[in-house]
């Protein structure tokens, strides 16, 4: 187990070099190229009639390198692209959000045509159950960030582009600054919260979102946000399309929304819609009118008898909290809560972490580190022994101040009353004045403990098994400040474990008794017995005890007969689990005639067997 961690660990370091290789090589590839000059289709451009709107001859501009025009030379004479639509392409700025199943072939597709910067948003990491339908990672990729798998993947599709990966949760707080360096926006997350804050984030900064869907059999896509006047083809400036807000004022309840990982999904049909997302894109950004484009239109796919349908949205609502004119969403708001849905799969982002957590423990405890923050080593003082901290300095770092609410308001805890400043002085006395000792007194002095309260009388003086409550404390300007759990092992950088070994000596324990018992398995071993009258089953214990029908009542018997003697009974768990592992059980017949109460089968008499016949069986068919 350990050989195969060590490999794994090696082989992320390798792709780590590798990927900064490849970025190395990445920049020296776009210094090295030479600039093209202006004139180099001078020629041609000026055989193309600029005032006239031809749709069949393709149009040529002056900006692309021959490389470029021999690499998308298929889409280039598509007369809806050409030349001009490429330059463009190639210019482009588009953001994925989300490298699942609708992300992965649209950065593909998106890639493959010549995007120049495609930037990627996801937190999580690869898992086995995503490669069936997010086809840009593989096997060897699992346990790894999304967003580097797939920037890797189309850098080795496409090394003439920019790919920016972004391994972050997409929040009101960031959304802003990600969303704003683009020109066009991919929808393909995979819950509601994330979609309404693209849709409120795009309107902002008016950006068309492209949106999809794909669950079980079925996918859904249409372009929101759609404005005319950044577009020179269109011949209505003033259109305005519907986004997701106008359509959708309320988000649904939170179980009617699926998912994927409880309602399952077909691997093509993400496939599809995230290579019609890819197209909706390039399409946007040649200059599409949206007559053409899915806007005010929403696509729908069924995969069960592939078939198309398109439905005419509602139009633009003119009072939309997010589009109008004057909008009432200026800023981001806390979707999570307005959805009341969670924006991300925390149980299992939390399960990969207590997993690494707990590794990392076992690697510490395996090199001599102590889990509790210090361990002791031989050496030649007068004591005999020598503490050493092991947290290193690369470890020691002060943590964020808590974010509740309760702290907040300052009614019972102070936390908001400490400044930055003053949490820093803290931080650099704990860990640069004061020796280990010290820092447990300090820690001692600063937490208090309180014994849980004995609300029956029969208990009271009695050590309780429930844990003390600890009421922390931080010392600024000369008071003892409350502050909470969080605060406080922020501000000193200190790990709970450690706080728990130290104050483990303040807290009273009762003294161990010896407990005197009977072994369940000797007890049930002297019992009398019967032999079983079924020749066929064997290694069966029938207990013979007058008095005694099932196991209820014998644990009844042998708890008597335990407290009689003194001992302590052992639980009703431990004398069943004993009982089933020596096979003990009660005759229960049916019938007087039976002899087996366990088949049922034992009880039929032997067929009867004469002499060059076959045997004859008592029991016949109904039709006999």
């Amino acid at each position: 187990m350990d050989r195969i961690q060590c490999l794994e660990k090696e082989i992320s370091d390798l792709r780590k070099i590798l990927q900064e290789k490849e970025n190395e090589l990445y920049e020296m590839k776009s210094n090295w190229m030479p600039a093209q000059p202006n004139n180099l289709h001078q020629n041609r451009s000026a055989r193309c009639e600029p005032n006239l709107k031809n749709v069949t001859r393709v149009h040529y501009g002056d900006k692309l390198p021959k490389w470029a025009i021999e690499r998308y030379s298929r889409q280039i004479l598509l007369p809806d692209i050409g030349v001009q639509g490429q330059e463009k392409v190639c210019a482009a700025k588009v953001l994925v959000v989300g490298a699942g199943g609708l992300g992965c072939p649209a950065s593909i597709y998106l890639a493959g045509a010549g995007v120049g910067e495609i930037g990627i948003v996801d937190y999580d990491s690869v898992d086995l159950t995503n490669i069936h339908r997010q086809i840009l990672h593989g096997e060897g990729d699992q346990n790894t960030s999304k967003v580097e798998s797939a920037a890797q993947a189309l850098r080795n599709i496409n090394s003439k582009i920019k790919i920016t990966p972004y391994n972050m949760q997409l929040d009101s707080n960031n959304a802003l600054d990600i969303v704003s360096g683009y020109q066009v926006v991919l929808d393909c997350s995979d819950n509601v919260p994330t979609r309404y804050l693209l849709n409120d984030i795009c309107a902002m900064a008016k950006l068309p979102l492209i949106s999809g869907s794909a669950l079980k059999m079925e996918g859904q896509l249409t372009v929101y946000g759609y404005r005319a006047a950044v577009n020179p083809n269109e011949g209505d400036m003033m259109y305005q399309g519907p986004c997701y807000r106008c359509l959708f004022p309320h988000p649904p309840p939170a179980e009617a929304v699926g998912s994927c990982s409880s309602n399952g999904v077909m691997g093509p049909v993400p496939g599809v819609i995230g290579a019609l997302q890819a197209m909706e894109a390039i399409k946007l950004i040649v200059g599409q009118t949206h007559e053409k484009l899915l806007v005010g239109r929403l696509l729908m796919f069924d995969g069960e008898d592939v078939t198309f349908k398109t439905v005419k949205l509602r139009p633009r609502n003119i009072e939309c909290a997010a589009c109008s004119e004057t909008p009432s969403i200026t800023e981001p708001i806390d979707y999570e809560a307005f959805c009341n849905a969670q924006a991300k799969e925390k149980r299992k982002r939390e399960a990969r972490l207590k997993t690494q957590r707990r590794r990392e423990e076992k690697e510490r405890r395996m090199t001599g580190k102590s889990y509790y923050g210090f361990r002791t080593a031989e050496t030649v003082d007068r004591e005999g022994r020598r503490w050493i901290q092991d947290v290193p300095k690369s470890e020691r770092r002060m943590g964020n101040r808590c974010s509740s609410e309760l702290c907040a308001k300052g009614t019972h805890r102070r936390c908001s009353s400490i400044p930055d400043e003053g949490r820093r002085e803290m931080f650099h006395r704990f860990w640069s004045e004061l020796d280990w000792r010290e820092k447990r007194d300090h820690v001692r002095s600063l937490v208090d403990t309180v014994p849980p309260k004995r609300r029956r009388l029969k208990h009271k003086g009695e050590v309780s098994r429930k844990g003390d409550t600890r009421l922390y404390h931080l010392t600024h300007n000369g008071q003892r400040l409350p502050v909470c759990r969080v605060m406080f092992l922020n501000t000193l950088g200190v790990k709970e474990a450690m706080v728990r070994c130290w104050m483990a000596g303040d807290r009273p324990r009762a003294p161990k008794t010896p407990v005197k018992t009977l072994d369940v398995t000797s007890y049930i071993g002297s019992l009398p017995t019967s032999p079983p009258k079924c020749t066929r089953c064997t290694g069966v214990r029938y207990i013979s005890l007058d008095g005694v029908r099932n196991l209820n009542q014998l644990y009844s018997v042998y708890v008597r007969q335990t407290l009689s003697g003194g001992g302590a009974p052992a639980s009703r768990k431990t004398f069943s689990n004993a009982a089933a592992a020596m096979n003990v059980r009660f005759f229960r017949p049916k019938s007087e005639t039976d002899i087996c109460d366990l088949v049922s089968q034992h009880n039929a008499p032997e067929p009867l067997v004469c002499d060059g016949l076959a045997p004859v069986d008592y029991y016949y068919d109904a039709q006999w």
